[in-house]
């Protein structure tokens, strides 16, 4: 064996020696095992080898004219009109025909709203997909508008107007692809 080998075996040894005299527990040896490596490599000079990249936002402004749409808020909303307000909404939503309906996750609850405009702060929508709608996005360079199209966002975080039968979201994504 050559010196390098030698070296590169010497130092996984002592590695591997180390980390099982560092406080890891019995139940998760191995799960604990790679945490540990994975730690001191982060902190080595090969530190980007095991991170995972951290998800850019870009601002969004959608535009969308659904027939019927729903969906579930994730974490609690507040939801306004000119007439209602309901605050730590968590739960189904459906527009449709008759407006807004909503069934709190948990309970029995169900709301209808059947004016023509409403407002969500704080919706976060981890995947949506819009597909053969018309529909209108500016979000950095892209400035689209159609007929028929079809966009598909991850990670959205922000607001939703209802307005007389059009969606609007204005928030911030991870994620935007067209097509």
């Amino acid at each position: 064996m050559n010196k390098k080998n030698v070296m590169i075996a010497v130092f996984i040894s002592l590695l591997f020696v180390s980390l099982m005299t560092v406080n890891v527990s019995a139940e998760g040896l191995l799960s604990d095992l790679f945490n540990k490596i994975k730690e001191w490599f982060e902190s080595s000079p090969f530190g980007g080898l095991f991170s995972q990249p951290v998800k850019s936002m870009e601002m969004i402004d959608l535009t969308f004219y659904p027939e019927f749409f729903s969906g579930n808020a994730e974490d609690p909303v507040n939801i306004t009109s000119e007439t209602t307000k309901i605050y730590n909404f968590r739960g189904g939503m459906e527009i449709g025909n008759n407006g807004l309906t909503l069934k709190e996750s948990g309970t029995g609850l169900s709301v209808e709203h059947t004016g023509d405009s409403f407002d969500i702060n704080g919706l976060r929508i981890s995947s949506l997909e819009l597909s053969g709608m018309k529909l209108s996005m500016v979000s950095g360079n892209w400035n689209e508008t159609s007929e028929n199209g079809t966009v598909r966002i991850s990670d959205f975080l922000g607001n939703f107007f209802y307005r007389n039968g059009s969606v609007e979201l204005v928030g911030n994504v991870s994620k935007i692809t067209k097509g």
